[in-house]
């Protein structure tokens, strides 16, 4: 899916030591210089809204001059490019200059609709807000293709095999296809073009959003009970065990510097990551270089296959590896990932134009040794079969290339990367950190809805933050109980039997999720039969809570969204996926032994302060730390006539509380029923429910402020105690692994 490539920057002149070069002559108006001694520059900020005119940077040469010694530097006004052509329509205002702020309107001539928004705003990055709008009397095979602010286009008849061509504006530089030609499918070729200023970069935001989408266009992840409805347009279809190559390629020239390097490993650990939460099995290959080429996981090798141990080698690979050879050879990197796929040809000719490749790219200036990577790009296409007319293979790859500074030749950026309807595959950014925080915002799973236990961490929406919870209300005439429960599945909610009467009225019983505020009805309602209260009265446990567990069958089925996502449980194969324990012989017990592998195993559970719900952090206690919780629990007083403490606190209750090694916040009435989870690789199962506790420290819903309680306990069913029963229940909603 994504190749990662940094580029450096083109010497074209031996350069002294910035000491040899007069600072009082590189001072900019209006904004501020900083000195670089590495790369023998100096680098200009401006404020923001403006950028540094003529370049942003000068190096010191080896004459003593600076580069551009002829400009003064200035801080000048970010500009949005001007219309160059509106077909069919009018806009306004026209003016020679369009400033952050300004609002461009469009109206189409009678007869003409317009597609696209009416307004347009200029942003503080310099580009405009909104698509291409286009005026569009659906006179062609393919639609109006519209031209994009700041390019002119030749070319006006839009039948089969019919032609247009853009240009940009003097002075911009094009994203996307110059050329683009109508298809038999009425779609256009290649990619819609932009054209921008050197100094105009995508936000992290922007590249979060852009990525996010085309992402995940080229990976759909395939569930086992996955079902795919409405036009699915190009994206391809990943079944469980298709081949995939992911290619991470990172620069380490003399520009990037080592602190960079770094921050490109994190980012790229974090985009492993992300590809770790669908449920696919790509190798992996990452390479780095600068005047040459290494390789830090191979094709070949078996490590390829576990993305814990790619991201292990990456994290262990040092920017000294290249020692004092610092030039910037785009292209040897590029002739790694072609000797690869070769060795991968020859391994299985009969399977190899399968395989679907991603490439990312992330560079920061210009090849400048090694001839141009081009070539070598074009070698790869070759080799895989892409580009022919009568089967052009495109979806078999996707090459991403990530521009960081203002040193990137945007045309090699432009070549190397993919160009396909509707999608980017090139991006520009400020710098590397810009980067790392587009990686880390880059967590919209749209086309993966019904893949369990994701959420949007970083969203400062709470039922995105925690979509699987589900609030329930149980209104009886003369009383009113709130609980929490987990959405197992399109129909069914998982919570505690306690929230119940034994003779409840499903009619009684609202469910909401998603902070909609719409109330779900009730189908049917299902009580362990081994949940029994009075059960052990004869061993003076006034209140049994063995077996508290419910299941909710709602009327209608659940419609997925980043708001309403499934809970993982063990012992499932989406939750396989998701612990990474994939191999066919997984057994529950597999899954119970990884999650429950320390004797303080850290949880969560989500509760209800106020109006919002946050995250509070525990820790399970279990083997000898589990003891602790026993022998608090006989100081309570229910439990003062209880002979045997382990028949009110039975082996299938997961303990967390008390004060030792840390506090664990205490869990509140309205949290009973809720998942106590862990999380695994930004994953989250659901181990436990919220049952009953030893200690009172709340107001009602909230937890009180003052100390909480040396003997403070709280109790949750073990899922791998209710299982059994909740396969019997939901049988067909999920696939489970055997015993």
């Amino acid at each position: 899916m994504l190749c990662l490539v940094l580029l450096s920057q083109l010497a074209v002149s031996i350069a002294a030591p910035v000491s040899k070069c007069d600072l009082g002559k590189v001072d900019i108006s209006g904004g501020n210089y900083t000195v670089d001694e590495k790369t023998d520059q100096v680098r200009y900020t401006c404020a923001e809204g403006k950028y540094p005119y003529p370049v942003s940077r000068r190096e010191c040469l080896h004459n003593g001059q600076w580069t551009m010694a002829t400009s003064k530097a200035v801080c000048r006004d970010i500009r949005c490019p001007s219309p160059m052509m509106f077909e069919n329509g009018e806009y306004y205002p026209r003016k020679a200059a369009y400033h952050i702020g300004d609002v461009l309107s469009f109206e189409c001539w009678g007869g003409f609709e317009i597609k696209g928004p009416e307004n347009r705003t200029c942003q503080e990055n310099g580009k405009w807000s909104g698509k291409t709008t286009v005026c569009e009397d659906f006179g062609g095979h393919c639609p109006n293709p519209g031209i994009p602010i700041g390019t002119t286009k030749v070319g006006s008849s839009y039948g089969v095999e019919d032609k247009v061509i853009y240009e940009c504006k003097n002075g911009l530089e094009m994203f996307g296809s110059k050329v683009r030609e109508c298809q038999e499918n009425k779609r256009w070729s290649g990619a819609e073009p932009s054209c921008r200023d050197w100094y105009v970069f995508d936000t992290p935001e922007e590249v979060a959003e852009m990525f996010s989408s085309t992402l995940s266009a080229s990976i759909e992840v395939a569930d086992p009970d996955k079902k795919t409805t409405g036009d699915v347009d190009r994206k391809v279809r990943i079944k469980h065990g298709d081949p995939m190559n992911i290619f991470i390629i990172l620069d380490a020239s003399k520009s990037v510097g080592p602190k960079n390097f770094n921050t490109a490993k994190e980012s790229s650990i974090t985009f492993i990551e992300k590809v770790s939460s669908y449920d696919i099995e790509p190798r992996y290959a990452v390479i780095s270089y600068a005047s040459e080429g290494i390789s830090i996981v191979r094709l070949s090798e078996e490590e390829s296959l576990d993305p814990d141990a790619v991201s292990e080698r990456l994290e262990e690979f040092r920017y000294s590896s290249h020692e004092d050879k610092r030039g910037t050879n785009t292209r040897a990197a590029l002739a790694l990932v072609n000797e690869m796929l070769v060795a991968q040809e020859l391994k299985d000719n009969q399977n190899f134009l399968k395989i679907r490749n991603v490439i990312l790219l992330m560079t920061d200036g210009k090849y400048n040794m090694g001839g141009d990577p081009r070539v070598e790009m074009k070698k790869i296409r070759e080799l895989l079969d892409i580009g022919k007319r009568e089967n052009p293979r495109e979806d078999y790859l996707d090459v991403y290339v990530f521009g960081l500074g203002d040193d990137v030749s945007l045309n090699e950026m432009n070549d190397i990367a993919s160009k396909k309807p509707n999608e980017e595959h090139t991006f520009l950014l400020q710098d590397i950190v810009s980067m790392k925080q587009a990686f880390e915002k880059m967590i919209d799973e749209t086309d993966a809805m019904d893949m369990c236990g994701l959420n949007k961490a970083e969203s400062d929406d709470e039922n995105e933050k925690f979509p699987w919870i589900a609030k329930i209300t149980i209104v009886r005439p003369d009383s009113r109980e709130v609980c929490k429960g987990s959405i197992l599945s399109e129909y069914f909610i998982l919570t505690a039997a306690h929230c119940f009467h034994f003779d409840e009225d499903v009619e009684h019983i609202k469910v909401e999720i998603g902070g909609s505020g719409d109330l779900l009805k009730v189908k049917d309602f299902y009580r362990h039969p081994l949940y029994k209260p009075e059960g052990k009265k004869d061993k003076n446990v006034p209140k049994s809570f063995d077996y508290d567990v419910a299941l909710l069958e709602l009327k209608n089925k659940i419609s997925y969204s980043s708001r309403v996502r499934p809970i993982c449980i063990p012992c499932t194969k989406s939750s396989a996926w998701a612990l990474r324990k994939k191999d066919p012989e997984t057994k529950c017990v597999d899954h119970e032994k990884l999650l429950f592998s320390e004797e303080l195993v850290k949880a969560l559970f989500i509760a209800q302060e106020d109006k919002d719900m946050e995250q509070k952090d525990v820790r399970i206690k279990m083997g000898k730390k589990r003891e602790d919780c026993l022998a608090a629990s006989t100081k309570i007083p229910e439990f003062k006539d209880v002979a045997d403490i382990r028949d009110a606190v039975t082996d299938q209750f997961l303990c967390t509380g008390g004060t030792e090694p840390v506090v664990d916040p205490p869990t509140c009435k309205g949290d009973s029923g809720g998942p106590l989870m862990v999380e695994y690789k930004n994953r989250y199962i659901q181990v436990g429910i919220i049952s009953w506790g030893t200690v009172n420290h709340c107001d009602k819903f909230t937890r009180l402020k003052t100390p909480v309680p040396e003997n403070s306990r709280d109790f949750h069913v073990s899922l791998f105690y209710a299982l059994p029963w909740i396969k019997e229940i939901a049988k067909d909603e999920l696939v489970y692994l055997p015993d």
